[in-house]
């Protein structure tokens, strides 16, 4: 039996990656795509051993490509289990990066995919796998500022910003035997939602779906939270829960912008860095810090820092968005 209270979900509060394992596995029972954008090291491929520990049927493409989906396309028709893409980066241009985004989140959406063009004829057919998509942050800012992100993956996916810096503390991933059981139970299982409480949460926190969509997000999420604190009727505990895991969206409204309705997307990689500065040192911290993470120079620091507005005083980086420092304290 799981423990109740699902923050402590992973039976022992010193795992590394409890935050990543945590969305992914919500992502993956719900079966709501999943893009995990992060830095080197943060944690987005050991994660795969955790979901391998714990999950039957876990497929793994470390490179992926239209072209590869064909050669694979008879083992992912009829496929349940867990699609786990580790590096869409591989690929060698921006046009097929994104092509290739674009056709997995609607296969997963879908569960369909027929692509007849000069170069593919592939079909797949009832798919009705979980989709987890790992990113670095540069190459998502190029999948955003692309049409196809509004038009084909935004709405259809789920993203997690895993603010983590590697450290070499021991771990060991923990093994929870009820995780596949509910994974294959999950649309079946009841439990008695507050509808005007989830709708609350998703206009609240979901700034990038669609009002269907989001909603759907944060039902299944309340509805898994409560499945895994053993509750019929989901609880206050069990919204106040999903309202922590949802303060990653606060993050992803200050790193997704545009200027315009009719304008692409861009996606801050400078602030995101400095967030996971301000998240581990401080709000007050040396650029120093920042200059050895991204291995820049000192004269890209300075010129990010007065494109976005943020202050350095003698050498030291002030971020001051009281809002954001608040969610990076309490997110889960």
């Amino acid at each position: 039996m799981i423990k109740k209270n699902s923050l402590n979900f992973f039976g022992f509060s010193d795992y590394p990656f409890k935050s990543l394992a945590l969305y992914t596995t919500y992502c993956i029972i719900t079966k709501t795509t999943c893009i995990v954008i992060g830095n080197t090291g943060s944690g987005k491929s050991e994660i795969l051993n955790f979901l391998k520990l714990n999950f039957d049927k876990v497929l793994t493409l470390n490179t992926v490509s239209q072209a590869s989906l064909k050669q694979i396309a008879t083992e992912l028709n009829n496929f349940d289990g867990i699609l786990f893409v580790d590096d869409i980066g591989a690929i060698n241009t921006e046009y097929m990066r994104v092509t290739t985004m674009a056709t997995l989140t609607y296969l997963a959406y879908q569960h369909y995919l027929h692509r007849l063009d000069y170069q593919t004829n592939l079909e797949i057919k009832n798919f009705n796998a979980s989709l987890i998509i790992n990113l670095q942050p540069a190459v998502f800012d190029e999948i955003v500022n692309n049409t196809s992100f509004e038009a084909n993956i935004m709405d259809k996916s789920y993203r997690y910003y895993n603010m983590r810096i590697p450290s070499n503390k021991p771990f060991q991933h923990p093994k929870i035997k009820e995780l596949q059981h509910i994974k294959d139970k999950f649309e079946n299982m009841k439990v008695d939602i507050d509808k005007s409480r989830v709708e609350a949460l998703a206009n609240n926190f979901m700034t990038f779906n669609s009002v269907v969509r989001r909603y759907k997000i944060v039902n299944n999420f309340v509805k898994l939270t409560a499945i895994l604190n053993n509750h019929k009727t989901a609880t206050s505990e069990d919204y106040q829960f999903v309202a922590k895991m949802l303060l990653n969206n606060i993050i992803e409204s200050e790193l997704l912008e545009r200027k315009g309705i009719s304008s692409r997307f861009k996606f801050n990689t400078f602030l995101f860095n400095v967030m996971l500065m301000a998240k581990y040192f401080g709000n007050v911290f040396h650029y120093s810090k920042l200059k050895t993470y991204l291995n820049v120079s000192t004269k890209t620091i300075y010129n990010y820092a007065k494109a976005n507005n943020i202050k350095i005083d003698n050498g030291y980086i002030i971020y001051d968005n009281e809002r954001i420092l608040r969610v990076l304290r309490n997110v889960i």
